[in-house]
């Protein structure tokens, strides 16, 4: 992740993502919240030290607070002005440099991270699970979630997307075995987001359809 081109972004990232959403209603805020909601059934525990890892401006540390009121809450990124946004979205949170993340390690037992992994070189994916996992305390939960590049709806988001030029989204089998090399156990898959916020009513279907590969993006969890 190159944080000069998240810093050009951070000051209209939201609106930039309205925009691809417009499908969807433009109801992005939507989504930021589904995947918390679908966090919260994974882990089914209350966690006390939460890690939003690249947390860019704040979207889903904003749903964490709601959706875990007890915790406290940590985001870090590589990009200093979008953290400075992410203040403004969760004054409620500590926010920190990802190079700094070593300085807090065996603190979290819930560490959360939602479409970072696809803006890291393949090269370099490994070394970052490995290092993210490490930040985490013994007996917590990682989760892990990303585009499905199996949907060609999220393909045709990613490809029209200005913030993602150029990346190559991970199969659900490269990201399991990400986290397996990193020390992850008890390892589970799930496809989510098949339904947009006009079709919210059908949600309840999804628990009967999180092995069908079609969801808009997956979630890989484990215990640290």
């Amino acid at each position: 992740m190159d944080p000069t081109d998240f810093d050009g972004f951070a000051k209209n990232y939201t609106d930039i993502l309205s925009k691809q959403l417009n499908f969807f209603e433009n109801d992005n805020l939507y989504f930021a919240e589904y995947k918390i909601i679908k966090l919260k059934n994974l882990i089914r525990f209350k966690p006390k030290h939460i890690l939003d890892f690249g947390c860019g401006v704040g979207r889903s540390t904003l749903f964490l607070n709601k959706h875990f009121p007890d915790a406290h809450i940590y985001g870090c990124d590589v990009s200093e002005k979008s953290l400075v946004e992410a203040k403004k979205t969760a004054p409620f949170a500590d926010f920190f440099l990802i190079s700094d993340l070593s300085q807090k390690e065996n603190k979290f037992d819930l560490i959360f991270i939602s479409n970072v992994f696809h803006h890291i070189q393949p090269e370099q994916r490994l070394n970052t699970m490995q290092f993210v996992a490490a930040s985490g305390k013994a007996g917590g939960s990682l989760v892990v979630f990303e585009h499905n590049p199996f949907n060609p709806v999220t393909r045709h988001l990613v490809k029209i997307c200005p913030f993602d030029e150029g990346v190559v989204l991970l199969r659900p089998s490269e990201l399991k075995q990400l986290v397996k090399n990193a020390g992850i156990t008890h390892i589970q898959l799930e496809y989510t987001l098949f339904f947009p916020s006009f079709l919210k009513w059908l949600r309840f279907l999804e628990k009967y359809l999180h092995f069908v590969p079609l969801g808009g993006q997956y979630v890989v969890s484990g215990t640290l």
